[in-house]
């Protein structure tokens, strides 16, 4: 009879860890798959994962070009101080999964895995100073902004320098509800 029972305890305690380990293994691969975009802007020339939006850099204003950084409050005064008139030029990319809603939609609704990448450089002819990044991430994520996580990444092209729902790229696209919150004055659309 004890060795009856030891074995039934045994029996449970194993698929106790059994269930306790497919439960902490479907954790990891969850975490896992949300987190898997890693950026590095040496792709982008890669016409397999990206499309240009853009044949020409587009020229953004000064109001718009600095909120672009996620900046605090000290360097709208310091960017004011150094030159209230510096504005930027954006090249645009969208990965495969955004293409038909970025250039086919009037009204695009971007499928979940689209990416949109925005390369900020100070002249038309310069260097990348930045990447603004979107996100089209899993219903539910932020679903004030249509499900986007934005991200800022550095002039080095991999170094995220912030990343989520950040308020300073939220604040901008909350208008562009019609348009799944993306800017797309730079678009050629070709339905």
């Amino acid at each position: 009879m004890a060795t009856k029972i030891m074995f039934v305890a045994a029996a449970a305690l194993v698929l106790v860890m059994a269930f306790a380990g497919w439960r902490t293994q479907g954790v990891k691969n969850e975490t896992r798959v949300k987190d898997e975009f890693r950026f590095d802007a040496a792709k982008l020339k890669d016409k397999t994962l990206w499309n240009r939006v853009n044949d020409e850099p587009y020229y953004l204003t000064q109001n718009l070009a600095i909120q672009c950084a996620a900046p605090t409050a000290a360097d709208y005064k310091r960017q004011r101080e150094n030159n209230p008139h510096k504005s930027a030029f954006i090249t645009v990319y969208v990965n495969n999964d955004g293409k038909d809603a970025m250039f086919t939609q009037q009204s695009p609704r971007f499928p979940q895995g689209s990416v949109i990448v925005k390369e900020k450089f100070e002249s038309k002819d310069g260097k990348p100073v930045l990447y603004t990044i979107m996100r089209k991430r899993e219903a539910g994520y932020n679903p004030e902004l249509g499900d986007w996580e934005f991200s800022v990444v550095g002039a080095n092209g991999t170094e995220v320098l912030a990343k989520g729902k950040l308020e300073n790229c939220q604040s901008c696209h909350v208008g562009e509800g019609t348009s799944d919150f993306v800017f797309r004055d730079y678009v050629k659309i070709t339905n």
